[in-house]
């Protein structure tokens, strides 16, 4: 059974980013299977872990949220065997609209 960890707070400059990477870098090095899903229009995670930078990838969250793109069509692998990624893209901050 698989496990959902939220980083989440609404203030800026709390260290989410940090500790989403680090927790899911972690994790993988433990050899569990996982996904690090950016939603943060910065992309910085996606940076963070060897994806496109500023989140330029075609396959992203955000096409994954428009139904453009089946999920498992955008997650992409990281260096590290354990670890994939659902990049983020600047195209997130009109989602909401």
């Amino acid at each position: 059974m698989g496990h959902i960890i939220a980083v989440a707070n609404q203030k800026g400059g709390v260290g989410k980013t940090t500790t989403a990477v680090n927790l899911a870098a972690s994790l993988a090095v433990m050899e569990k299977s996982t996904l690090l899903v950016d939603l943060d229009p910065q992309a910085n995670a996606t940076s963070g872990t060897g994806g496109p930078p500023g989140g330029d990838a075609e396959r992203n969250i955000y096409r994954v949220l428009m139904s453009e793109v089946p999920v498992a069509d955008a997650v992409l692998e990281t260096d590290l065997p354990f670890l994939h990624l659902l990049p983020a893209s600047g195209d997130l901050t009109g989602a909401e609209i």
